[in-house]
Order: C-alpha cells, then structure tokens, then sequence
C-alpha cells in the first residue's frame, strides 16, 4: 500500500470511527456493564438510547442549562453500525473517542457524516442544522458569500472533508453573528438596542456564560454611545468569550505578581502584551472584560473572584445556590466519571454557534468535561 493510500485510510479510521482500541479498560467494561441490558435473542449486552444517557449522563448531578435528554444526540455517534444499539465494542470505541484532542469536531463530524463516507455533504449539513433549531432563531443564509466560499454556491455544491468541515465550524459562529446584526440593523445605521443584542447572544452562547453576565447583558450600552450597541461592541464581546482559556491565562499571571491580588485595565493590556506576540485583545475587549467583571465593584480594581463570574460558566450566586449546588456533587469514579463530573468552564463556541442549543450542548459539556479531566494549567 502506497504511502498516501495509507494516510488516506488513517484519515478515514479517524473520522469514521472502524478502529478499536486493543484492550479495553476495567473501568470502561464496568460502566458499560452497570447500565447495559440483555438482548433476548443473542444474549449479547448493550446500550439504547435510554441506557446510553444513563451512563453518559448520570442522575443527580448538575448539567446547569442542559437537559439530560439532550445526550440523546451522541448516541448516533456511538452507535457505530446504526442499529439502535450500542455494543461493548461500541462503547470502547465512543471513550476512546472523547478522550482525543479533536474530540468535539470529531463528534460534530460524525453527526453530520450521515452516510459514514468520510464527507459531509452540503444537503446532510443543511438538513440537520434546519431541524435542530428553534422555530424563533435568527435565520442562516447558506447562500450568502462566506458560505459560498466554504460549499460552494447553488449549481457546485461539495461535499467536506474532515479538514474543510473543521475550519467551517472555526468560523461559522462569527458568520452567523455577522447575519443575526445585519437582520436585527432594520435602519442599517450599524447599531441595534441592548435587547436585541441579547438576543444575538442567548441564541448563540448562553450555555457557556453564567448567570451573571446574563443576567446583565443590557448593561453593555454603557460602554457604547447612547442607548445602542455597535456591531464592533458585539464581535468584541464574542472575542472575550471565545477567548476565555487565554483571559483566564493572563489574569491569573497578572493577579499573580500584584501586591494585594488585584488588577486594572491597563495592568491586564500590558500582561497580555507580554504574554503573546501579538496584541490579541484590543481596548474594547478590555473594557467589555472589565464592565462585566466589575458590576460589583466599580473602583475598577479587580480580583479573581470578580473575574470568575465571568470566565466559569458554572459560577451562580452562591447565596442562593449553595443548597443546589451540595446536592449537585457526585462521587468521581472511572475516565468517563472524571469526564462528566467536572465544572461548566468552558465550551465550544464554534460548535455551538454554528447549531445552537439542541444539537451541541452535550458536545460542549462532555468536551468542557474532557478539559478538567486532563488538568488545566496552573
């Protein structure tokens, strides 16, 4: 076999999922056994659909904005060979899935590769996208230029490769931003009001911000001119978001070398130009970073508990959250547990752009998960 015919193969096992790991772990068997049923016919053990989410998603534990019916939709992925049931193999080949570094765009990938081609094929993508989302979301023009570059237009429609479809998905949240202000600028002055901006962003990200910057969403008119806000305070704001794990980086560097634990705007600016060679965060997004962090302490001088109900999803007001929260906890046990078990603090925002809430939560979740499980840097 030729060398390319080889890469070609390896390309496809990746995407496809025909490959199986060569031994599967104690705890792997365990947690497939613990929620499998018996076939009557083969005797044979195996997941549905019901018994999958139990074991991906146990009970009792806090999935914050998430349903558990939700996991429903990486069944289809475990479910290699489509027969409604998830066999012990099957069940190796989903974590051995979840523990690679692509997981989540190999997930997606697998959704949308109907056929198990290796491609995903413009009317598959549509299709699925169309259904999975709610009948009040802003619509999506696949005809529009940025589409066009990526599939083509009307009469060349092609299908993606694993490589293509990934590098969609980076942008396709940034694209479908881009259409949401465009449909809600009705006048084109390049301006839309704080409710409608909220909009934009509840349908695209609201499982990975917290309740304290939902719950103040409004207020970023008061960083624009009058009561409206631009389409520059929209993207700048979706760049602090989709930007959090480098943030998180700089604020706990630069927190790190203050005297009291606490830092300014210009502090943070001059620590990330210090950590990065090249300006990544402009004066907007430092600001936004900064209005949202100090709601509640305007001296402008801010510590990591102030930053936090900004970067971690899961963080909610422990006042009232404190007894929810007890309850949530569940004893870690197993890779899949450690997966699952974790805190929201992070998600896929391409992903989750590109199909909203329905179709891509559980893949932030389970991906998010997958982070904390591999340690995050101190």
């Amino acid at each position: 076999m030729s060398k390319l015919a080889v890469a070609k193969e390896a390309v496809k096992e990746a995407v496809i999922g025909t490959h199986e790991p060569e031994q599967l772990a104690a705890h792997t068997k365990a947690r497939f056994t613990k929620h499998a049923i018996k076939d009557p016919e083969t005797g044979e053990l195996y997941l549905g659909p019901d018994e999958f989410i139990n074991a991906v998603a146990p009970e009792g534990e806090d999935y914050h904005k998430i349903s558990r019916d939700q996991y429903s939709i990486l069944f289809s992925v475990a479910d290699v060979n489509g027969k409604g049931k998830v066999s012990l193999a099957d069940w190796g080949i989903f974590e051995h899935l979840l523990n690679k570094p692509d997981a989540e765009y190999q997930i997606a990938f697998r959704l949308f590769d109907v056929e198990r081609t290796g491609s995903v094929k413009y009317d598959d993508f549509r299709t699925l996208y169309e259904l999975n989302k709610g009948p009040d979301n802003l619509t999506f023009d696949w005809d529009s230029d940025w589409a066009k570059i990526y599939i083509g237009n009307k009469k060349h429609r092609h299908p993606l490769d694993y490589p293509q479809f990934c590098q969609m998905l980076r942008g396709l949240q940034g694209e479908r931003i881009r259409q949401a202000f465009h449909q809600l600028d009705k006048d084109g002055d390049g301006f839309i009001s704080g409710e409608e901006f909220e909009r934009i962003i509840v349908e695209t990200a609201r499982h990975k911000l917290s309740e304290h910057i939902l719950d103040n969403l409004h207020t970023l008119v008061n960083l624009s001119i009058g009561s409206k806000i631009s389409y520059a305070n929209v993207r700048a704001f979706q760049n602090v978001i989709g930007g959090m794990d480098l943030v998180e980086l700089i604020l706990r560097r630069a927190i790190g070398q203050s005297k009291d634990g606490k830092i300014t705007r210009p502090e943070f600016l001059n620590e990330a130009a210090k950590l990065t060679r090249f300006s990544l965060f402009t004066p907007m997004e430092a600001d936004i970073l900064f209005h949202f962090a100090g709601l509640d302490e305007p001296s402008g001088r801010l510590g990591l508990s102030d930053f936090a109900k900004v970067l971690d999803p899961s963080w909610r007001n422990p006042i009232y959250d404190a007894v929810e929260a007890t309850k949530a906890k569940v004893a870690a046990g197993g890779i899949l547990m450690g997966v699952l078990t974790s805190g929201y603090n992070f998600a896929l925002g391409s992903v989750a752009g590109a199909f909203g809430a329905f179709m891509v939560y559980p893949i932030d979740l389970v991906k998010t998960r997958l982070q904390n499980q591999r340690g995050a840097q101190p």
